[in-house]
């Protein structure tokens, strides 16, 4: 039995446990780290220093003040342009920038904060990550995840098993039920109004965050807050008058006023972040990287943590990109798949000057084209994937993938553009369309109108700070 399978096996144990209602705090921890090691791999986190800080000094004025004040409690940044918050067994509590990019106080992050605190002291997520597992589906039908798994070689498997959507999704996003829901509201309500905030933050916020589901109604929703978080029809109603009945303890927020706290937000990256890689209809670029490649015409894109791919519009085949190796060379991953996997055999090439090596293998079902490219230390593998039945068709679809890889050019980097969170002084009676007008900014003006927490038809006093998406040259990110 592999180390992976031993990790599994014992994973397995503690859900076991969850399940039987008899996990111990020690296991419980255990399995949030586990979890947690998932989340940043899959996820990734957001690095930024002073906005992290941020977040961390105010949950730790909450947590302080929870039923579990010595902790461990670990509150981080999700790097998703989903709002969203969720918690882990054993006190890791997190917050995506793009529920940041809506929040309008500190008392709505603490209401958000605490909410999450009390699904942790309730003990709600172990218990949901429980149940998710006991009714998840053993395998996925279509998608991604669905095609490609170690078909060559452990190191072929690394390179295609990263083609999957993040399993952590599954587990800890599952939704809580409306009695689990009331009582975080409660408990987190409560804890906000102790450690000094308005408990009305939280329905004021929950009401924004209803408002923004209503401007996605054909996109996936399936990482917003609210898919896991279900708003009931009384659950504003509901924690505006348990609001009203808290006393607020007097204690000094970090960011009382709004322009204050808007400053904490300057600049964070809205929407998807091109630091992770982008797409130009199916021309994918990554500056951090310092790469290209093309994608077949007309086949559905994803870009994940681990790796950027595409699926046929048959939903038959699959094309991926992802990292073998890193710190390596060719012929290092080549003498490791000739160590762990007898009869394969690669026909070296260069593609765009670049040191390459093509294999193909046929398994029962598919046929798994497979094609390793060194570039600046890393090994990447180009990895198109075909049910057996249609494999001839989509040959020279995964060649020509393959093929297109290339350093990224100069004009390519240019052509990149991200959005940053600016905040800006309205000018007396403008209107959300106004300020989307005079600014260049990329939201129209309905969303400006939630982000802001304000009707489309509302004119600003002069002076009033306004959140707004700005575009910008892609700034290189520091090592």
């Amino acid at each position: 039995m592999s180390t992976s399978d031993v990790l599994r096996t014992c994973t397995l144990a503690l859900l076991l446990l969850v399940l039987a209602g008899c996990i111990t705090e020690s296991t419980e921890q255990q399995l949030g780290d586990d979890e947690a090691k998932k989340v940043e791999q899959e996820m990734g986190l957001l690095r930024d220093p002073e906005v992290v800080g941020y977040v961390r000094a105010v949950g730790g004025k909450l947590a302080a003040l929870s039923e579990r004040p010595q902790g461990p409690w670990q509150f981080e940044l999700v790097d998703k342009p989903e709002p969203n918050a969720f918690a882990l067994p054993g006190g890791h509590v997190y917050v995506t920038r793009g529920l940041l990019a809506l929040l309008n106080s500190e008392d709505e992050l603490a209401g958000v904060l605490g909410h999450e605190i009390s699904h942790v002291t309730a003990r709600h997520t172990a218990k949901r990550i429980g149940a998710a597992v006991a009714t998840a589906p053993v395998t996925i039908a279509t998608g991604l995840a669905g095609f490609a798994v170690g078909i060559v070689s452990p190191v072929l498997g690394s390179v295609v098993s990263g083609t999957g959507e993040a399993v952590t999704g599954g587990l800890v996003l599952a939704p809580f039920s409306r009695e689990q829901e009331y009582d975080a509201d409660d408990l987190g309500q409560a804890l906000a109004a102790k450690a000094g905030y308005d408990p009305a933050g939280l329905p004021r916020f929950l009401h924004t965050l209803d408002r923004d589901l209503a401007l996605r109604p054909g996109d996936k929703r399936s990482f917003h807050f609210l898919d896991s978080h279900p708003l009931t029809p009384d659950r504003v109603a509901r924690s505006e008058q348990r609001a009203s009945k808290l006393a607020r303890a007097a204690a000094q927020p970090i960011a009382a006023e709004r322009g204050q706290f808007l400053a904490r937000l300057e600049g964070i990256v809205v929407g998807d972040d091109p630091a992770e890689g982008m797409f130009q209809e199916r021309h994918f670029l990554h500056p951090e990287l310092g790469l290209a490649i093309d994608f077949p015409a007309g086949w559905k894109t994803q870009n994940t943590n681990e790796s950027v791919g595409a699926i046929s519009p048959a939903e038959d085949a699959v094309l991926a990109l992802s990292i073998a190796e890193t710190n390596s060379n060719l012929d290092k991953v080549l003498a490791e798949v000739a160590e762990k996997q007898s009869g394969v055999s690669f026909e070296r090439l260069q593609i765009a000057g670049l040191p390459a090596a093509h294999t193909s293998v046929s398994g029962r079902d598919r046929v798994t084209d497979v094609t390793f490219i060194e570039y600046r230390r890393n090994v990447y593998g180009v990895i198109g994937q075909a049910l057996a039945t249609a494999a001839t068709k989509y040959t020279q679809a995964f060649r020509a993938t393959a093929n297109s890889f290339h350093p990224l050019r100069d004009d390519e980097r240019r052509s990149i553009r991200e959005l940053r969170l600016r905040v800006r002084a309205a000018r007396g009676r403008e209107t959300p369309a106004d300020l989307v007008k005079r600014t260049g900014c990329s939201w129209n003006a309905a969303r400006v109108a939630v982000a802001n927490e304000v009707e489309v038809g509302d004119r600003f006093d002069a002076g009033w700070p306004v959140k707004l998406a700005l575009p910008q040259a892609y700034t290189p990110r520091s090592p």
